[in-house]
């Protein structure tokens, strides 16, 4: 595993090789366009002169403010964990009510010894202050703590935070390990994608070792809670979990994790052994006393019969549920407000404990959404139960290895072939856009937007799929012939299908390969691509259109399509990480320091390439050495002035700093956002642009025109509809999350505002959130919904 050191350099060197890539391609476009005369090489210079233009512009948009280290970052990181959890505590309503207490064992020796934890009804400040106490005195500092279901190890795990986010000494960072696949990622890679996206202000932390984990940890100053490895879906997943904790842990840093009752789990190194207690008949007693009469009633009888039943430890089953605090704290919430219910526990107790947990289910959850919707809002209650039943029969099927939900994982329930039918609506704007340019720069600007969309976007979805590459295929097709049959004919459009609608299906096919594979292997397969695109296509030109303008050859074919797919490849591999699974994007919208530089930087890049690749592509047409410098001058202008000025301020605002801390609504909305602005960026500058040219160089912009090339400020939008799309691809997940919706409204499945759905069940009590993450706040309830 690399240092975060060598990632550094690693991305240093990436930059220098992408301006390597950038000047080379040039060098060697202009080379054979002027040595070989190849005017009909069809369109390879636009990809320079526009994917990496604006790629290159954008690049280093995450660069970090100012690190800091641990000493300089710790007040902003306890406020941000005091704010979140002061949240969620309302939400979650600790701090509105009486709270169990809780009887914490060591049991790692022969004798186990009950620690100090105080007794009685508590209110949240006392529950917080009593289990922050053992981590203070030092009692519990490196431990694994397990309890029955039910028993309260998250509402321990989130009193601990809380307390130890009040006090000055170790500060806290609680993450939840449902979020955690420990056979697709190693523990640090994991902590350290999960800690920054909860918590963003640790992407300020100056490196100091191989990972954000051992920096945190080694300066002493912070404790790691774990709370859900019994959420890990299997048990050889939660002991193989557990021994990567281990393994990157050291004895001596301090860290707790929670897990339900496993004796076959392995323990940690100098780590010891904690339960958390059932309760004592004697506090149930009490609880119940304390609860019923804080409020009353309407009819006493129901709750002195669960009491009397309870005290006689004469039904095993009122027994087991009622010492569990979860069980016991349920029934109240929604017992107290409903006289009904404590005679339907009664009865379903008689029957057995599984009966009994479903009546308290189907209370907690008609409760809730009658408290948070009422009778007014009956559709939206509706909504909202369709929803919770939906996810968590979702979330309990394979493929699905966590039992977490993050709105960026939807394309997981997606079938491919609804991402294939997608590139019909890229196709179109590229295509057309392409139509205006100048000969020489036409289709191999659309099949480059395709591809970076394809590599971008799809990233986990299995594209390989015959579906999907059918789907690709039919629909990438069908929008090249909407657009060519009104602008060019439909003969000249259907040889265009031909050419790139295919190559869209290959791209699919081996866009494991070019995202995962080797360069030579990535090579290979772009050159096999370009071999069946260039034949298919001359041969479709013979047929349909044999005095097609310009003419199709095999070799201009297969150098346009292997210039589009290697251009579309190399971007996405230095600019993205496509090997890896979509992810949102975590920076915040925050301008820091001097604008100008940014754009200064983003305009110049755009114009230089802007202007070298409009050059080539319109001296490629006819050798005219005037038209080539008019083109060159013109995209220059139009690219560094234009879209480099936005990108320039994409970059500026792009800066990752201190922000509230990361849910899943908050993150939801920036990552929307930069996509946003990636696309409405481009199509301001790039209109602009053309207004300024169109206003004040109106003799230059004419002296452009011919029959294949117009310009005007409206075409901004295509500039926007193609390129802004490819770069929010590349840095959001925004774009697939779309599509995914779009699929599931038309069949009714999921609520179009999720986001808010879900964070009405969250309030509800019915999921919970840890940073981005929803789960259920039991596993036992999420079972009973998805039945």
């Amino acid at each position: 595993m690399s240092t975060r050191k060598n990632r550094e350099r690693l991305d240093r060197l990436r930059r220098a090789l992408w301006w390597g890539l950038c000047l080379g391609c040039l060098g060697w476009v202009a080379y054979n366009l002027t040595a070989h005369g190849l005017s009909q090489a069809d369109s390879w210079a636009s990809i320079l002169s526009f994917t990496l233009t604006l790629q290159t512009a954008l690049n280093g948009s995450s660069a970090r403010e100012r690190e800091k280290d641990i000493d300089e970052l710790l007040p902003n990181l306890r406020m941000e964990v005091k704010a979140y959890w002061t949240d969620e505590r309302e939400r979650r309503g600790l701090a509105r009510q009486e709270l169990m207490p809780v009887t914490l064992k060591d049991i790692s020796g022969p004798a186990p010894t009950t620690l100090p934890t105080g007794s009685g009804v508590w209110s949240f400040k006392e529950y917080a202050a009593q289990v922050a106490a053992l981590v203070v005195a030092g009692t519990v500092r490196r431990a694994v703590i397990s309890g029955e279901a039910g028993v309260g190890k998250t509402t321990f795990a989130i009193m601990l935070t809380n307390g130890l986010a009040d006090s000055a000494g170790l500060m806290p960072l609680y993450l939840s390990l449902a979020s955690w696949s420990p056979q697709e990622e190693e523990f640090p890679d994991w902590f350290d994608r999960q800690a920054t996206t909860a918590y963003p202000s640790l992407r300020q932390l100056r490196p100091v070792s191989d990972s954000l984990m051992r920096d945190l940890l080694l300066s002493s100053r912070v404790i790691v809670l774990l709370d859900g490895l019994d959420e890990l879906r299997l048990g050889a997943a939660r002991a193989g979990a557990l021994r990567q904790i281990d393994r990157y842990i050291d004895q001596d840093m301090p860290v707790i994790v929670f897990s339900r009752t496993d004796p076959h789990l392995p323990s940690l190194k100098a780590a010891s052994r904690l339960s958390l207690e059932l309760l004592e008949p004697a506090d149930v007693l009490d609880y119940l006393d304390t609860r019923v009469a804080s409020t009353p009633p309407l009819d006493p009888a129901p709750w002195n019969a669960i009491r009397n039943a309870f005290a006689s430890g004469a039904s095993p089953a009122l027994t087991h549920l009622l010492t569990r605090r979860l069980y016991l704290d349920l029934l109240l919430t929604t017992g107290l407000r409903d006289p009904a219910v404590p005679g339907q526990f009664l009865h379903a107790v008689a029957v057995g404990v599984e009966e009994a947990k479903k009546v308290i289910y189907d209370k907690f959850v008609d409760d809730a959404l009658d408290a948070r919707f009422g009778s007014r809002h009956s559709r939206a209650k509706h909504t909202a139960r369709r929803l919770a039943i939906r996810l968590a029969t979702e979330m309990s099927q394979p493929p699905a290895t966590t039992h977490t939900m993050a709105w960026w994982r939807l394309y997981m329930r997606v079938p491919p072939a609804v991402f294939g039918a997608a590139m019909g609506p890229v196709a179109a704007p590229a295509y057309r856009l392409c139509l205006l340019m100048p000969v020489g720069l036409t289709r191999g600007f659309a099949l480059g937007v395709i591809t970076g969309v394809v590599l971008g976007m799809c990233r986990g979805v299995r594209t390989s799929a015959a579906s999907a590459i059918a789907a690709a295929v039919a629909c990438s097709g069908a929008g090249i012939m909407a657009v060519g049959s009104i602008w060019v004919g439909w003969r000249t459009a259907a040889v265009d299908a031909v050419e790139i609608a295919p190559a869209v299906g290959l791209v699919f096919l081996t866009r494991t390969t070019l995202a995962r594979e080797t360069w030579a292997k990535a090579a290979g397969a772009v050159a096999a691509i370009s071999t069946v695109s260039a034949l298919t296509t001359c041969c479709a030109a013979r047929l349909l259109a044999p005095g097609i303008t310009p003419p199709r050859t095999v070799a201009g074919i297969w150098l346009a399509v292997f210039m589009g797919l290697a251009v579309a490849t190399a971007s996405a591999r230095f600019l993205t990480t496509p090997q890896s699974h979509l992810r949102p994007a975590t920076a915040a919208f925050r301008p820091r320091g001097n604008p100008l530089r940014h754009i200064a930087a983003a305009g110049t890049a755009a114009a230089a390439i802007g202007m070298a690749g409009g050059f080539v592509g319109g001296f490629a047409h006819g050798h005219d050495y005037i038209h080539g410098a008019h083109i060159g001058l013109f995209f220059g202008a139009v690219l560094g002035p234009g879209i480099g000025i936005a990108g320039g301020l994409i970059r500026w605002l792009n800066q990752p700093g201190p922000v509230p801390t990361a849910t899943a609504r908050r993150l939801y909305r920036h990552d929307r956002a930069l996509a946003g602005m990636s696309v409405l960026g481009v199509t301001a500058g790039a209109s602009a642009a053309l207004a300024v040219m169109d206003t004040f160089f109106a003799p230059f912009l004419h002296s452009l025109s011919d029959a294949s090339f117009t310009a005007e400020p409206a075409e901004g939008i295509l500039f926007g509809a193609t390129i802004g799309v490819i770069v929010a691809a590349f840095n959001t997940a925004w774009p697939n999350y779309l599509i995914s919706m779009v699929w599931f409204r038309v069949r009714h499945d999921l609520p179009w505002p999720l986001l808010r759905y879900l964070d009405e069940l969250h309030t509800c009590g019915i999921l919970r959130q840890e940073g981005p993450l929803y789960s259920y706040r039991d596993l036992g309830l999420q079972q009973h919904l998805a039945q």
